[in-house]
């Protein structure tokens, strides 16, 4: 009597058979020759009718589960232009701004303002602004501006299209500034941060992520310029001289559409990162002047930005 066996060829392979694709079509010919063969394949059909739709089950968890890891893929983010430039970890911000205490925190808070304008850049350069603030607001262990803080963060959001990550932990950031618990506080923003990438990475909208990105540094620039004219040292000043990190911006503004190029804003904000960029350039240790200078550039930006 006929039996039925696999080719050397497909034994060796058989580990990988039902994960290759097309599983569905290499299911039907298996199908198909057990209809014509013997008892035993006849057996194997009848586990094929059992184990069928644990299969289809298993295979759609599979492709559910590469999906949800897109946010990981690092080729996905580098098209979308998500990088360790453009969402830097909000952890790192605080490590950096750490090592620069004390910070002048009574100098450098402001009052959360309502942003009016129709520029969709605006809001997203103000976004970030608005996360400086929030770092601010934890260093200086203060909670009256938080809840004002979290409504112009929704607001903002929601004109860029992230509205429902940041809405998730907005609630829970409030209530543990009422609490004053600091520590879970710093780590709960860390988590904000990182859902607001999975967002970024949804939008694939490449000038607003980095737009985003930028008014983040602009103000975590001013914030660290002011401790280290506050406290001055040459190996404090180190900190602030990255200029790999601003030509990068500088080079992600220049790709921007014509149209937003052409806006007062970018090209303001374009050439005042280019002042900065000389000083950096010029200068192996910035002296105190000039981290005053810079301190006053970005203030400069920050009022910009947020007039």
């Amino acid at each position: 009597m006929e039996t039925f066996r696999s080719s050397p060829k497909a034994s060796s392979e058989n580990a990988d058979w039902w994960t290759e694709e097309p599983w569905n079509n290499k299911l039907l010919v298996y199908w198909i020759v057990c209809s014509r063969r013997s008892a035993r394949c006849r057996r194997s059909r009848a586990f094929l009718i059992v184990s069928a739709p644990l299969i289809v089950l298993t295979a759609t968890l599979h492709a559910q589960n590469a999906s949800d890891d897109l946010s990981k893929d690092q080729d996905y983010r580098e098209e979308l232009g998500v990088n360790e430039f453009t969402a830097p970890s909000i952890e790192k911000l605080f490590n950096t701004l750490d090592s620069l205490k004390p910070i002048p925190v009574n100098t450098l808070v402001r009052p959360v303002t309502e942003l009016n304008t129709a520029e969709r850049s605006k809001y997203a350069l103000g976004f970030g602004v608005l996360i400086g603030d929030g770092f601010l607001d934890v260093e200086a262990e203060q909670n009256k501006d938080m809840e004002s803080l979290g409504r112009e963060l929704i607001r903002r959001a929601k004109v860029l299209g992230v509205e429902e990550r940041v809405s998730r932990h907005s609630r829970k950031l409030l209530d543990l500034a009422k609490q004053n618990n600091w520590e879970r506080l710093r780590k709960e923003l860390i988590v904000t941060q990182e859902d607001v990438e999975k967002a970024l990475l949804e939008l694939r909208d490449e000038p607003i992520v980095h737009l985003l990105s930028l008014g983040g540094w602009i103000r975590g620039l001013q914030i660290a310029a002011a401790s280290v004219a506050t406290d001055y040292s040459p190996e404090r000043a180190k900190t602030l001289r990255n200029l790999e990190l601003l030509d990068y911006y500088l080079d992600r503004l220049n790709t921007l559409s014509p149209r937003l190029k052409r806006s007062e804003i970018i090209q303001r904000i374009t050439a005042q990162l280019q002042t900065v960029r000389t000083t950096f350039k010029d200068n192996e240790v910035l002296s105190a002047p000039q981290v005053s200078s810079i301190q006053a550039t970005a203030t400069s930006m920050v009022d910009l930005i947020e007039k």
